[in-house]
């Protein structure tokens, strides 16, 4: 059914104590069911609260991110796209919404098919609803059919499709795991985090490398290896993981496409198995991996990015979120796989932008690629600051830049990528990139500088310096 939940998702259910947030013990959702309601109880049942119940957006919820300070877990922000997916899923057309009157009044996992269309039927965009997750939690942990909930989190999904069309209604269902999820994205871009949330055992915990208590992953699907090879990051196996990477890659269907110099990924049809593998894969580079796997993973790790980026829906000229379905123009843009998207397009940083896409400049004379690059091109662009900007305040501490760069034939070819602080004009750290230190071959490196940020005035700036003897290309930025 089109404005179901996915059903990837695995229909199971652990029974597991849990916690709030004070430490004290709770119920974890297995309560037993009471008798399935006939349809005319059914039927007054949701007549004698419909007065009591609302649903809608947050008036200025759009303009909130960054407002409630950033809190790294393992994910940064993204300039420019997963901003703006981030302000679109806050803003009014999105799926972040207030609500009186949720309840736990009908099942979506392991309960006959005419209830899951009850649940659709009811949650309708009027009518807020939640249950079970597939782990068991429900949101406020909110017991079956007897009491409400009000508050302020992220629905399913608002019956947007392609380019942000309206294709059927809203599915107001608010979902335990999906804010779970959400919040994670809420913090690394200081937005406001979901209501209903408590300490509880949950697929997506591992996203932030805690095994402690997580449900593992049975079967194989994309999405199991992906979060499985996290499981074992987490747990300190770097070589198990890479084993689950590889086997994502073998179901991936990943081929060169040389025409657009990067890899396509034929066979992960949903949006949330790309970004997915990309969390991975970016987790996995700075696992102790090294050699020819390292050189593997940072290839994968750009061409996933582009596609993420190339797959985000515009509107009226703004990107927004990205369709379940990575081809399926039928599909909606929903709240797992919009987080999914934006969490991959910052894994493992802090601060990632994109060279030659705001808000970092580039002079005119350079070339951005279709495929998400900015081309320096001897006798075509001149030599000089091919990237810079963007001129932002970051906290004071230590980082580290890592520059993708790429050409085709080193030869003499020189890049120095430096970090400068235009307020008081002091270059934090530099690297000179020369000749053998390029792969060559069109293929990504990952190139770094480690600097200290003292000045808590500072206008940071992250230069690329292109010195004009071979072609180069800059791709993703990224501060940690």
């Amino acid at each position: 059914m089109a404005y179901q939940k996915s059903m990837s998702r695995p229909s199971m259910r652990d029974d597991v104590g849990t916690k709030d947030w004070t430490g004290a013990q709770k119920d974890s959702g297995s309560t037993p069911r009471s008798a399935m309601l006939n349809l005319i109880v059914l039927g007054l049942l949701v007549s004698s609260v419909k007065g009591q119940d609302s649903v809608s957006p947050v008036p200025g919820a759009s303009r909130s991110i960054f407002s409630e300070g950033v809190q790294y877990n393992g994910y940064g922000y993204h300039q420019p796209h997963g901003v703006a997916a981030v302000s679109y899923i806050y803003g009014d057309q999105g799926t972040w919404r207030q609500y009186t009157g949720l309840e736990n009044i009908y099942g979506y996992y392991n309960v006959p098919q005419s209830e899951m269309d009850q649940l659709v039927a009811y949650a309708n965009g009027n009518n807020p609803a939640t249950c079970a997750d597939p782990n068991g939690n429900v949101l406020f942990n909110l017991p079956y059919e007897s009491s409400t909930a009000s508050g302020t989190s992220f629905e399913e999904h608002n019956g947007q499709g392609a380019g942000g069309a309206t294709i059927g209604q809203p599915f107001s269902q608010f979902w335990f795991d999906d804010n779970w999820l959400a919040r994670y994205m809420s913090q690394a871009y200081g937005a406001p985090q979901p209501s209903g949330l408590f300490d509880a055992a949950t697929r997506w915990q591992i996203l932030v490398l805690d095994p402690n208590g997580w449900p593992q992953q049975g079967g194989s699907a994309p999405d199991q290896d992906a979060l499985t090879g996290l499981y074992y990051i987490a747990t300190g196996n770097s070589g198990a993981a890479l084993n689950m990477w590889n086997g994502m890659l073998g179901q991936s269907g990943a081929g060169y496409d040389s025409n657009n110099q990067q890899y396509g990924y034929s066979s992960l049809s949903q949006e949330y198995y790309l970004g997915l593998f990309r969390i991975l894969t970016d987790m996995l580079i700075d696992a102790g991996i090294d050699g020819s796997d390292q050189a593997n993973l940072i290839q994968h790790s750009i061409s996933l990015r582009s596609a993420i980026m190339s797959e985000q829906q515009v509107s009226n000229g703004n990107r927004i979120g990205w369709l379940t379905g990575r081809t399926d123009a039928s599909t909606i843009i929903n709240t797992e796989t919009t987080s999914i998207a934006v969490l991959g397009l910052c894994a493992n940083a802090k601060i990632c932008y994109e060279a030659g896409q705001s808000p970092m400049d580039t002079p005119s004379g350079y070339f951005y690629r279709p495929y998400n690059v900015l081309s320096a091109v001897v006798g075509l662009s001149p030599v000089g600051y091919m990237a810079f900007g963007p001129y932002a305040n970051i906290p004071t501490g230590s980082y580290t830049v890592d520059f993708f760069l790429r050409t085709p034939t080193p030869g003499s070819l020189t890049a120095t990528l430096d970090v400068h602080d235009a307020n008081d004009d002091q270059v934090l750290g530099s690297n000179i990139v020369s000749g053998g230190q390029f792969a060559g071959g069109n293929q990504w490196g990952r190139y770094s500088v480690v600097f200290s940020v003292s000045n808590p005035s500072n206008s940071m700036e992250f230069r690329v310096y292109w010195g004009g003897q071979e072609n180069l290309d800059v791709s993703a930025i990224r501060i940690r």
